[in-house]
């Protein structure tokens, strides 16, 4: 064969390969979209998916299926979108918990948040507020600092699981604030929600939209938010760094796929998704359950979860933190 025949042939294969990869993304998606939320339904992972699948939904022009798959601080669910077929049809919402804290929580991770995942864009973030039991003696964060610190080790609080955010923003409190407490891990915030309505446990730090009902109801005080600024939900409550002098701490949320998923389908994940975040009736709903969105690159998504994989990795040395097998 001729070295002019050869280069014809590879221009024909290279000129189909250049058809083929546009049109598979024109193509997506021909069947619904799996969205995974690795929590309880009623958590703040699951509102934002809800929210952000139906309008999703509309724009791909097929069902965007929100699938619940808790368990171990979030690790069930997310490991099952890194073990599924890179197409673009199973996504998962992680956030700071399954994408970087848990390399220092699980001795054992079946899962690696950098290779095994491609990140899509960032989503917005989780607004928290430090409850507690109505019954409890503190009704305002002052309150509560003086009573831990006089029941040193016995006041109990809960999470959604050890590693969750839950559990790290109470131990960071704990450790800039001087007292010590005892940490009851639960499986999914909504039962340890629900357990400190009934006084099993005094206090957590929770997810804004879980407690808004029992704080509206009078069933759980609100203390206060540990982000940097007050939460227009709860506009009343201060924050923690109003007393405690420079603490801040949030919790991001960010839309991954699985590693090798082809680029063209991760771009337009990307487009869609930051124009549903876009959206004012998106936004004010989420805001009003405590979640600000916030879309941005993949590769914006990419800094974030290494840049928190090394601060946890220094963090789980000063804080009660155990890794789990």
């Amino acid at each position: 064969m001729s070295a002019t025949r050869r280069l014809i042939q590879l221009a024909a294969v290279l000129s189909s390969v250049a058809v083929v990869l546009p049109t598979f993304a024109q193509e997506y998606p021909s069947r619904p979209v799996r969205l995974v939320v690795a929590s309880v339904p009623g958590s703040a992972p699951d509102v934002l998916a809800r929210v952000l699948g139906e309008k999703l939904g509309s724009i791909l022009k097929q069902p965007v299926v929100v699938e619940n798959r808790p368990g171990a601080g979030g690790v069930i669910g997310v490991d099952s979108v890194a073990k599924a077929p890179p197409d673009g049809y199973t996504l998962v919402i992680g956030h700071d918990g399954t994408m970087a804290l848990s390399t220092v929580i699980h001795k054992n991770l079946p899962y690696d948040p950098v290779r095994d995942f491609v990140p899509v864009t960032p989503l917005g973030f989780n607004e928290f507020v430090l409850v507690a039991n109505a019954g409890a003696p503190p009704k305002n964060f002052p309150q509560f600092l003086d009573y831990a610190k006089a029941q040193q080790g016995k006041i109990t609080y809960g999470s959604a699981g050890v590693g969750t955010p839950n559990q790290i923003i109470m131990e960071q409190l704990a450790k800039e604030a001087g007292f010590t407490a005892v940490h009851v891990p639960y499986k999914g915030g909504a039962a340890a929600i629900q357990d400190l309505v009934g006084g099993q446990i005094q206090f957590m730090v929770s997810g804004i939209a879980p407690a808004l009902p029992h704080i509206r109801s009078g069933k759980l005080v609100a203390l206060a938010v540990p982000q940097a600024v007050r939460s227009p939900v709860l506009p009343e409550v201060p924050t923690i760094g109003d007393t405690v002098k420079g603490f801040s701490s949030k919790s991001w949320f960010g839309l991954f796929a699985p590693a090798r998923t082809p680029p063209e389908v991760v771009a337009r994940l990307n487009r869609e998704v930051r124009a549903v975040l876009e959206l004012p009736e998106v936004r004010q709903k989420l805001g009003q359950q405590g979640l600000v969105t916030e879309g941005g690159t993949g590769e914006a998504l990419a800094a974030q979860v290494s840049a928190d994989i090394a601060r946890y990795r220094i963090l789980s040395t000063q804080i009660n933190l155990d890794p789990q097998n």
